[in-house]
Parts: structure tokens; sequence; C-alpha cells
């Protein structure tokens, strides 16, 4: 045998072990309550138990029986903090025969009763003593994503080949002949914590990874192992920036020094890092990174809490003015389509024609709109001169005389958390012996959707006629 047929027999060998084992652990996580022999475990795999147990060992550097009293016991200590279910039935949910065994098991690994570490408030118990980090979070909220991925353990999630893997994979055509994401612009590395990341419940070198690269949106691909594509929940996260090395010191200070110290909640999902390079092994190399935490509440109340104050009302008065627009029912989903859309074809017959725009591009809300409910919603862009229009395209006028106001940046201009903006300035109008006039509306600052908006940056204002 030549030795490049050995290398390529070698590698099809570890990818054969590397995909069953991916399906051993994914066996193990959504089987929580069931016997986890030895045996059963290596039926998954296809295996004999005796050879299972020695593949198991090698790749995971755990005994299987080790390796799932951890997840489990892992598995519980989530439940205990975020949930008030009762120890019993958390200690029955986690494969435990009885409370008592699963007491004496839990105490051995966190030190503590399951009680105990419960009423401590857990975070502190996480943590290893790292130095303490500067930390000052920003709260964002994120849509849903599909992530392209690889389960990794340990140091792997920063291994070159894991990353190289993925980006061959995710750069070939998928459904369609569509790439799953954009070649030209900068990929959204992602190493997704299935453990708590940090020393206190799991070993750096056992802790569970999933090393992966955001799609981008309505991306198709299909998958072939070991790369799989999971989903990623959006919501509230609280997001953390960091310049340096000291990742794994980063994710201490999160959970010894912020967490315990604030009053926010956590959310059901996992935590992720996120960089614009693959992570590296060199810890002499710097990286920007982003951590996010998902919590619970409301982005409007946590960022008016972060900032100790209400959103600013100003006033100003308007003109009535000549307008293009574009008019449409949608629901919530089908809003920022609408907005792109409608302006690209408004901006379009501007252009064309040649006529003088008179002002900021506006988005007109004449009913509700959210997931129920399929408001109208005028796309307008106000002219000096109105030029001939056609089609979807109207001419009409743009309300003037008083308004009321508030600035947002992009990271506040999220829906629902946007609610809370505009709540803001109706209740300036009521409590200052004011009335609606006119429908309210939102004032861009370039355009709406605008991909090259900085996310701290002025985006819109939100305009309230009144009387």
């Amino acid at each position: 045998m030549t030795i490049q047929k050995a290398v390529q027999t070698r590698e099809e060998t570890i990818l054969h072990h590397r995909e069953r084992l991916n399906a051993v652990l994914l066996h193990i996580q959504e089987n929580m309550d069931a016997p986890l022999t030895v045996e059963t475990l290596a039926d998954v795999a296809g295996f004999s138990p005796y050879y299972f147990h020695r593949i198991f060992a090698a790749y995971l550097r755990q005994t299987t029986s080790d390796y799932v009293r951890r997840i489990r016991l892992e598995w519980a200590a989530r439940r205990l903090i975020l949930t008030l279910e009762p120890v019993t039935q958390i200690a029955l949910a986690a494969g435990y025969e009885t409370p008592a065994a699963f007491s004496r098991a839990f105490k051995k690994q966190f030190k503590v009763s399951p009680r105990t570490f419960r009423t401590l408030r857990r975070p502190t118990l996480y943590a290893a003593n790292w130095e303490p980090l500067l930390l000052q979070p920003e709260f964002r909220q994120r849509p849903d994503h599909e992530l392209v991925y690889i389960p990794c353990i340990g140091a792997e999630a920063a291994s070159e080949t894991i990353w190289t893997t993925l980006i061959q994979h995710a750069s070939s055509a998928g459904e369609g002949g569509v790439a799953a994401f954009d070649p030209i612009e900068p990929h959204a590395y992602v190493q997704v914590c299935r453990d708590r990341p940090n020393a206190g419940t799991s070993a750096s070198d056992k802790t569970r990874l999933d090393a992966g690269i955001l799609l981008d949106e309505n991306a198709s691909i299909q998958p072939r192992k070991p790369v799989d594509v999971q989903h990623l929940d959006g919501g509230v996260y609280a997001v953390f920036h960091h310049d340096g090395r000291r990742r794994d010191a980063m994710w201490q200070a999160i959970y010894k020094s912020w967490l315990p110290q604030s009053d926010v909640r956590l959310r059901d999902a996992p935590s992720y890092a996120e960089s614009a390079a693959p992570p590296s092994t060199d810890r002499r190399q710097d990286q920007s990174i982003a951590f996010y935490i998902p919590i619970n509440g409301s982005l409007y109340e946590l960022q008016k809490k972060e900032t100790h104050m209400s959103p600013t009302v100003s006033t100003t008065q308007q003109p009535d003015r000549h307008m293009l627009s574009i008019t449409r029912h949608v629901n919530i989903d089908e809003l920022h389509n609408h907005l792109r859309e409608s302006y690209e074809q408004l901006a379009a017959l501007v252009a064309e024609s040649g006529v003088e725009q008179d002002g900021k591009p506006v988005a007109i809300y004449h009913g509700e709109v959210n997931q129920e409910k399929n408001g109208p919603v005028e796309v307008g862009i106000p002219v000096k001169t109105v030029p001939p229009v056609s089609g979807e395209i109207k001419s009409g006028t743009l309300p003037g005389g008083s308004i009321a106001s508030t600035s947002l940046t992009l990271r506040q201009a999220h829906f629902p958390e946007i609610l809370g903006y505009y709540d803001a300035v109706y209740k300036w109008i009521e409590e200052n012996g004011h009335q609606i006039a006119n429908s309210p509306r939102e004032e861009y600052v370039t355009r709406p959707m605008d991909k090259e908006a900085g996310m701290d940056q002025p985006f819109l204002e939100i305009a309230w006629p009144y009387k």
C-alpha cells in the first residue's frame, strides 16, 4: 500500500468514526432519561461494545459512563438554573432512579447539594479564579439563523482542518445552485457552547462545542457528513466585545463577574462566540470576538434600564410635501421586503425623472402590523415636483404640521422592541395635552434596510403628527 493510499484510508476511517460518534452524542442528548449503557450506545454506533468503548475513549478522552454522568449532571444544573421544577422531577428526567442517588452524584460534581446550588443563584459556582475583565455588554435582538457546523470537543473547535472543511462544504452550491453564503462578504465564524463555557463544569479539553459558519438568509444546503445544519433561535442577547487572546478568561469573567451582579435572567438557549476570522489555536494571536449570552426580557426595557433614561422626544414643524409612495398590506414577516423593494422602485423613478427629493424616505403605518395583522404600510419619498406615475406608485401628500419624534439607532430599531419607542412618543403627546393628528411614520436617515448602516449610528426617527 502506498503512503498516499494509507493516509487516505486513515482519513476515511476517522471520518467514519466521527460520523458514528456524532450519532451517539445526539442520541445521548435526546434520551437523557433513558438507559444509556455501553451496549445501547454501541448499537447506535454500529460497533461492538468492546470496540466502541475504545473508540469513544480515544476521541472524547472520557469513558462512556463518565461522559454520560457529566452530561446528565450539567443538564440537571441547567434545569436548576433556568426553571422552578422540583429537584425530584429534574433527578428523574436526568436518568437517576432516586433523588438520593442524584443528590450524591450532584454534590460530588458541584461540591454542593442541588437545593443549595439553586439557592446560591449558581453563576458564581460556575467560575474558577480568573482575573476579572472590564465588562460592559450591549443588548441586541438577533434574528433566527441557520448554522452549518461540525460537532467538536475542546480544542478541536479551533482546528484549521475543521474550518477548512466547513468553508469548502458551504461554498459549494446548494439546492438550485445557490451557494450557502456570499463568497465576497466576510463569514461569521461561530462556536456554540453545548456545556457551560468555563472550567467550573467541564474541563476545557472536554467541553462540547459546535464549530460553524452562519448561512446567508434563504440559503439552501445539502449537508454531508461530518458537516450538518442546525437552527439558532433568535431573541435578545447580552453581547460582550473583546479584542485579545483571552477567550476562556472572557467566558469566566462573564459568568463570574457580570452575571451574578446583574439582574438579567438567562434564556434556555446556548451561548456562543462569533468572530470574523476562524478561531485560532495560537494563543499569541489577538482576535476580535463577540460573546452572545441569551437572556429573557424586552430589548427596549433592557436598553432603557442600561442608560437609566427614557427616550428623548423632540418637536418640529414641517410643511405638507409632495410624495411618491407605494402602499401594501403586510404582516411583520413581510415588512422588510416591502420597505426595501418599494424604496428601490421609488428611488429608481426619482433618479430617472430627475425630480428633486424633498426630505428623508418614510414608512407610514396606517394600521397595526404584527404576526397576526397586516395593516397598510405606505413607503414614500418626498419630492419637490411630481413626475408621471404608473402601476403601484402613487402620488400624494406627506402631512406636515406639528411633529413629535424620537431618534433610534439601528440596534434599537428591531421589532417588537421598537414598539416601546412608539409608546414613548404617544405617551408624550397625551401627557402634554395634545391629540393624534395623523398616522405615525418612520423617517430614515439614508434609506430603509440600509445594509451599510452602523449599529450605533442614527438610523431612523419615529415621527408622529399631533395637534
